[in-house]
């Protein structure tokens, strides 16, 4: 009898426990490979853009456009798996594409993460250059502006505003 509670208890564990822990590791690979896709390509735009070279800018723009689809799908879940399980990888990757693009959306998807995780994602912040810290921030800032309706009702919430000011006194010097 034990034999069969223990064997029934170790295929509960691969089959149900298991597989949960490989789509949530699933979902960080997916997110990480399609952040440095759209950041590398979005830097290939930027170069054809400054070098004049109409027809790089031309394919690097179509593939590019092809990458955003992915990214903004990706953003759609990202604050309620990163919630569910934060992994510091995908968490850097994402702010370090934020440091190189100036959509309005992600800056939504950064406040719920900092209002979910905003130890780490200060710590993540100030991980960045002085410059890549200031544009963080204002980032942050403004979604936490524009998500406040979720952000408010959140037992922490003050909290997470004095820790916001902070640091956004403490980048202001650099500026």
């Amino acid at each position: 009898m034990k034999g069969t509670v223990c064997t029934i208890l170790c295929f509960a564990v691969v089959f149900c426990v298991f597989p949960n822990t490989s789509f949530a590791n699933d979902f960080t690979d997916e997110a990480v490979a399609a952040f440095q896709a759209y950041r590398k390509t979005n830097n290939e735009v930027r170069t054809a853009f400054l070098s004049g070279d109409t027809a790089s800018l031309r394919e690097k723009g179509d593939l590019l456009e092809a990458h955003k689809e992915n990214f903004t799908k990706i953003l759609k879940s990202l604050p309620e798996e990163y919630c569910a399980d934060p992994q510091p990888d995908l968490l850097k990757e994402f702010i370090q594409i934020l440091t190189g693009i100036t959509d309005e959306y992600p800056t939504y998807v950064l406040a719920e993460l900092y209002a979910c995780d905003s130890d780490r994602v200060i710590e993540e912040i100030q991980s960045l250059t002085p410059e890549q810290q200031i544009k963080i921030v204002d980032d942050l800032d403004w979604g936490c502006k524009i998500m406040a309706y979720k952000i408010e009702s959140l037992p922490n919430y003050k909290e997470l505003t004095k820790e916001l000011n902070n640091l956004k006194s403490t980048t202001r010097k650099w500026d």
